[in-house]
């Protein structure tokens, strides 16, 4: 397994990632640390990088490189944004960053930062059409795609600094100032006509800060019990309300708001304000978050170059391969297996389950991730599986998709479901995900001891459905007597959930 290091600089932060390279020409994240800088600040004021910001910039990169190195990282990246471009002193400022830290950085054009931040995205989220949104320091693009396929960009000379700088003064009130950079950045779409071409199911995909801090005020004010803010999906209406309640704010009250950093909380009103400018003018009502960006993007192509030409086309499927690469590479197989039979039951069994095709993701990855307790222990690997599940980087579903799967992993058994931990996610859930999990846990459960061993002798599943008793006919390439045994197993709990005594042949 090869580690890769990237270092992405943009005016706002310096990020580090650490990745473990897959042979499924993917990755693990296994570091990522942020550090806050301010040189947008530097250059929206006279496009000069002071020599402070240039000391703590190689500070910062000089603690990543030993960072880098205790990692035993085989190769390295250094990405610079392409708000770098209108520095005066951007040559002398990169010659001596490389000078002291090593670090010898590619500036990005806009192009290419628009084009890394789609890969980053588009293989990491399930968003079929989307409008993306990417507000940097002292500028920002637009990217719209439908299908993978991209349709227009846009770069904009205005960023989320220059922006509060123009308006965030002492003289007006925080309502006030919004109200002006939502005005002022809405100049910027007059005259888009491309806007009423975008279909209506177009998301507003959001990348950067900008978008992580208006997620975490938004999870707050809905008392959202979910943490992960990657896939985070909130309406306009939900905007607005985050919206509201920073114009009452002041940057002092700002910054004392739990999970937003100081620097953020400087640009929070005008971050807010141009993502409600860009909802207005283009008439997207729906958003979708992405902690996938620029760094991500590239070294996916790095590792994985057709990405960069052609989007992965079934994004689950790879990560949930590459969660099992890393954790459990012995297994993959038996788990491919495992999700055949569990789909082979889920098929013969909707007439009594009767739950829609959406069903069929959780599926997935709960099959994939069903013995995942067992990296912390083999004893009630089930119930640990939970946690894992609900904190694991599987990527191209949503939120409610991920928590349904942890619960359906974690009750496979079916008197380890716990109604407590269920209830802390009440709101996210319904009555209906609450029969789904009990029935997918007991056939995730089945599907599981009927491959027993990994051998693979169960081939498929006929149910015949007679009354209160369901016939299982089992098709096998070589006697498969232990599994069937082992299948038994699973009748009270599927008797619990499905209503009807089971045999299997």
């Amino acid at each position: 397994m090869r580690r890769l290091g990237i270092v992405e600089l943009n005016s706002t932060e310096v990020k580090l990632l650490v990745v473990n390279e897959l042979e499924n020409q993917s990755y693990i994240v296994e570091e990522k640390r942020e550090s806050k800088i301010r040189i947008a600040q530097d250059l929206a004021v006279d496009e000069l990088i002071k020599q402070q910001s240039i000391f703590n910039v190689a500070t910062i990169l000089k603690t990543y490189k030993q960072y880098l190195n205790s990692f035993d990282v085989a190769e390295s990246f250094a990405l610079a944004s392409s708000e770098y471009l209108s520095a005066k002193n951007q040559r002398s400022f990169f010659d001596e960053l490389y000078s002291t830290t090593g670090f010898k950085f590619k500036i990005l054009s806009a192009e290419e930062e628009v084009s890394y931040l789609y890969s980053g995205f588009i293989n990491s989220l399930d968003c079929p059409k989307g409008l993306i949104l990417n507000i940097n320091g002292i500028n920002s693009q637009v990217l719209a795609y439908n299908r993978r396929n991209c349709l227009n960009q846009m770069d904009i000379l205005d960023g989320s600094v220059n922006v509060a700088n123009k308006y965030l003064t002492n003289e007006q009130s925080p309502a006030k100032a919004m109200a002006e950079m939502v005005k002022s950045y809405s100049k910027h779409f007059d005259g888009i006509t491309w806007f009423s071409e975008l279909d209506e199911e177009t998301q507003i995909v959001g990348t950067g800060d900008a978008f992580v801090s208006i997620a975490k005020l938004s999870r707050k004010l809905r008392k959202y019990p979910y943490a992960k803010v990657h896939a985070y999906q909130f309406s306009k209406e939900e905007l607005d309300e985050v919206y509201n309640f920073v114009t009452t704010l002041d940057v002092d009250k700002t910054k004392k708001l739990k999970g937003i950093s100081s620097q953020s909380a400087d640009v929070l009103a005008s971050c807010i304000s141009m993502v409600k400018a860009f909802a207005e003018k283009s008439g997207i009502n729906k958003f979708i978050v992405s902690t996938y960006g620029v760094a991500e993007g590239y070294v996916l192509t790095k590792i994985n170059p057709i990405a960069q030409e052609k989007p992965i086309s079934d994004v689950l499927g790879l990560w949930l391969e590459t969660q099992n690469l890393y954790y459990n590479n012995s297994a993959l197989k038996n788990t491919q297996n495992i999700y055949d039979l569990s789909l082979i039951l889920f098929k013969q069994l909707k007439v009594l389950h009767k739950l829609p095709r959406n069903f069929v993701k959780v599926l997935r990855i709960a099959s994939y991730m069903h013995d995942c307790g067992k990296r912390i222990s083999g004893v009630e690997y089930e119930k640990k599986g939970l946690n894992i599940v609900l904190e694991s980087d599987i990527l191209g579903i949503a939120h409610h998709e991920q928590v349904l799967a942890a619960f359906v992993v974690a009750s496979q058994n079916l008197q380890d479901f716990s109604m407590t931990d269920w209830i802390k996610y009440n709101m996210m859930l319904t009555e209906e995900d609450l029969e789904g999990v009990r029935k997918l846990a007991v056939i995730v459960k089945l599907a599981t001891l009927l491959d027993s061993f990994g051998a693979g002798k169960v081939k498929d599943i006929s149910c015949d459905i007679l009354g209160d008793s369901v016939i299982m006919k089992t098709i096998v390439d070589s006697p498969a007597d232990m599994e069937i045994a082992e299948g038994l197993k699973v009748c009270p709990d599927f008797a619990k959930a499905f209503k009807k005594h089971l045999e299997i042949l």
